[in-house]
């Protein structure tokens, strides 16, 4: 079937063989996706035509007209159509938002020829389906990649108004084959055509399409929601869609027992409502005792680059697993032919006006926050030839975050408490409520970092004083301390938060090389060791 869409003349290509720059183009293509787009300019007042559309081979494509031109040429074009399309310019594709994995997208025009044809043995390939099983494993997934999903509904929100935005939302539960959920919102347009279907006592199963939806995250829970003008819904539509989904529900899904949409009780944020009280700032964070858990608002000061931001796993059971082409088993379980993933481990600096802190956050935390996965950014960070990749950089410092941390903290240091973070938040809605109810205590980093820069060198002062009124055994063995007093401040220059946390494997060799160079000395050696060779024979050592 391919073949008999091989380009038998220049004019018609593939889209994976669209050029950028050139008009000469042409392309035979199914409409997947068609949409007016409003304009945000006053000189614009007619908005533009958005199309997706798909190829012989199934690859994908972004378009995009001027609605007045569209206007001008007076025609239809419908969803599910085929059409040949000549002359039209090939860019660059800079929405934020992605419809198709395509870099670049069509620009239409006057000159424009969209002409409709017939041809049976086309494909029809409307949605590219995401398996739910995938986010309620929380596998990383980008954020700004619009995506299609289907499953039967099993519970709805009365929709609430938010006032940050002016317009409503309604909250709702689906469930895949298997019986696994999936939270999913609707805004502003969307809520009354789906609403008044969900109020319907009826007993049969609803089974909703969301096509070009939205993923993202509240308190670290995957969810999908409403694009306005891309994104399209569908309710117990007649097409093989919708029949290939009900023939695999798992048992009798007949009868309002196990049809299971029902009204749930409260809205979404009433989570965060309830744990207000557990507010506090770093500072009351740092000396608390008891194990639980709080909430902290802050702000990021910078990223510690000395363990990185990834390591790699195996991708059943996300694992560390040490990178190696040739093994070809998952040491954990047991997987055969397994695939490596890269997940996310990064330690960030962060403060408010009362202190600072280092906070530890894994994959679905970071997920939540920067939008893109591991695996992109160490790509990134490849390809650049840093530890630490530009964009990774620009997506978390100077973010304000509200952070969930377990204490006590685990102490690095005297000075800075690290906390293992167990959800974050940077919901809009979810800050509003925060400051209604709670004082912000927030700082700027750059008084954090300071603050760090300061108590390293009171950390330093201390350390010199008391060498000089300890006896040359003591001298050596805090030599290295006094290194890395200084080196706390010269660290704290460059990245805010530079301490060196040492292994039980470091300590025992400090350990080891102290008593040797202790035994030299007592036992009469003619060898002596200035303060420079000592050092280096410590660092060796190590």
């Amino acid at each position: 079937m391919t073949t008999s869409y091989s380009v038998s003349s220049n004019l018609y290509v593939n889209i994976g063989d669209l050029e950028p720059g050139r008009t000469s183009h042409g392309v035979k293509v199914r409409v997947i996706r068609c949409y007016r787009k409003p304009s945000s300019h006053k000189a614009d007042p007619d908005g533009s035509l958005e199309m997706i559309v798909h190829d012989a081979i199934e690859d994908r494509i972004h378009a995009t007209m001027d609605y007045s031109v569209f206007k001008q040429k007076q025609m239809e074009i419908k969803e599910g159509g085929l059409y040949k399309i000549k002359t039209f310019m090939v860019a660059e594709d800079m929405s934020q938002y992605k419809t198709t994995n395509n870099p670049l997208k069509l620009r239409l025009f006057y000159l424009t020829s969209i002409a409709p044809f017939e041809d049976n043995e086309f494909p029809t390939s409307m949605h590219k389906f995401r398996n739910l099983f995938e986010f309620a494993n929380d596998i990383a997934v980008d954020n700004f990649q619009l995506i299609d999903i289907i499953g039967r509904v099993v519970s709805y929100q009365k929709p609430t108004f938010v006032a940050k935005v002016a317009t409503r939302r309604m909250d709702f539960k689906i469930a895949n084959t298997e019986g696994r959920e999936l939270g999913c919102s609707l805004w502003g347009d969307y809520i009354a055509p789906v609403l008044s279907i969900f109020e319907k006592e009826d007993s049969s199963p609803i089974i909703l399409c969301m096509q070009f939806g939205k993923i993202t995250r509240v308190f670290g829970e995957i969810k999908v929601s409403n694009t306005f003008h891309v994104t399209k819904v569908t309710i117990n539509e007649h097409s093989d869609v919708f029949k290939n989904f009900l023939d695999g529900m798992v048992g009798d899904l007949s009868g309002s027992q196990n049809h299971g949409i029902a009204e749930e009780v409260g809205d979404i944020y009433d989570l965060f409502k309830e744990n207000l009280a557990q507010m506090r700032d770093i500072k009351t964070l740092t000396s608390m005792q008891e194990k639980n858990k709080f909430w902290v608002d802050a702000t990021i000061a910078e990223i510690d680059p000395k363990g990185g931001f990834c390591y790699s796993s195996c991708r059943r059971c996300i694992k560390k697993m040490p990178m190696d082409e040739r093994n070809r088993q998952c040491f954990h379980c047991g997987e055969d032919n397994f695939t490596y993933t890269y997940r996310y481990k990064i330690e960030l600096l962060v403060g408010d006006s009362s202190g600072c802190a280092t906070m530890m956050l894994w994959d679905a935390q970071c997920t939540t926050l920067i939008g893109k996965t591991a695996n992109y950014m160490k790509q990134l960070s490849e390809k650049a030839g840093t530890r630490i990749p530009r964009e990774l950089h620009e997506s978390l410092v100077d973010k304000r975050v509200l952070f969930e941390v377990k204490t006590p903290s685990n102490r690095v240091s005297k000075d800075i408490p690290q906390f293992t973070v167990s959800r974050v938040a940077v919901d809009e809605d979810i800050f509003d409520i925060y400051a209604k109810n709670y004082t912000p205590t927030r700082g700027s980093t750059t008084d954090c970092k300071n603050q760090l820069i300061e108590r390293g060198e009171e950390a330093c002062s201390r350390i010199k004083k008391g060498k000089m009124k300890m006896d040359d055994d003591e001298k050596l063995e805090n030599a290295t301390v006094a290194d890395e007093g200084l080196n706390l401040i010269e660290g704290n220059q460059d990245t805010g938060c530079e301490e060196e946390k040492e292994d039980e494997h470091d300590e025992v060799a400090d350990v080891v090389t102290l008593k040797d160079l202790k035994e030299k000395k007592n036992g009469g050696s003619d060898a002596k060791y200035s303060s420079k060779n000592k050092k280096q024979k410590v660092k060796q050592d190590k």
